[in-house]
Order: structure tokens, then sequence, then C-alpha cells
């Protein structure tokens, strides 16, 4: 990973050691698809700020982050970001209202929206916060 000052090199978590590492953490699994077929599984630490996924489709632009084989947290929240509807949108307010949710948080909004977008066929079921 690059900071914009500095290489940092770490070996690469596969998803069952981030569970089982991440168990104690608060931890969210998401699963992401394109129609019924899964693509990738994401896990997300929330207490380490780290990521693992594994890709179970070799179409990159089927995939959550494209041919980044090892995304970095600000990766994933970006990819959160992007199954949202835009923070600068007129009547923000009124769409998180009419869904549910009090303010703008990414993770809560694809909880309820399936990260769903009316351009594509993909969208992430959210199967296990720890």
């Amino acid at each position: 990973a690059f900071d914009g000052e500095r290489i940092i090199i770490s070996p690469k978590r596969n998803l069952q050691d981030l569970i089982a590492y991440g168990k104690h953490n608060e931890l969210i699994i998401l699963e992401y698809f394109n129609d019924n077929n899964l693509c990738t599984k994401i896990a997300a630490d929330y207490t380490a700020k780290e990521i693992a996924i594994e890709n179970y489709s070799e179409n990159p632009i089927e995939t959550a982050f494209g041919v980044n084989q090892v995304p970095t947290w600000e990766d994933y929240e970006n990819f959160l970001l992007e199954r949202c509807i835009p923070q600068e949108r007129d009547g923000l307010k009124e769409y998180l209202t009419s869904i549910g949710v009090d303010e703008f948080d990414s993770l809560e909004i694809i909880k309820k929206t399936r990260g769903r977008m009316a351009e594509d066929h993909q969208w992430i079921e959210v199967r296990k916060c720890l």
C-alpha cells in the first residue's frame, strides 16, 4: 500500500484468517452479487480497520474491487460509498428518512438498500455482524 509518502508491505490476510483473527473485534461479512451469482465475499474488521476478500468470479467487472486483490480499508470505504446515494444529492435528508436511516452512514444505507443501483445488477448482502 502507498500512503502518499511511503510504501507499506504487509502480508495478505485471507478471509478465513481475518475472521479467526477478528473474532473478538467488530467484524462484518458482506457478500457482493451480480444478479444471483456470488462474486466477492468481504470480511471487514471495523476494530483493526482491515479487510480481506475472496473472489468467486474471474471477471473483474463483476467483483467488488475489480483487479485489486488486496484492497485497503480506504478502498473498502470508497466501495461502500459507490453503492450509496451521493451525499451531495438534493433531497438526501428525505431519502434517508424514507429508508429509515437517521444520518448518512454508508453501511446502514447498504443494509436498507442492499447497495442496489439503477444502472447495474450488483447488490450486497450484509450477512454477519459480530
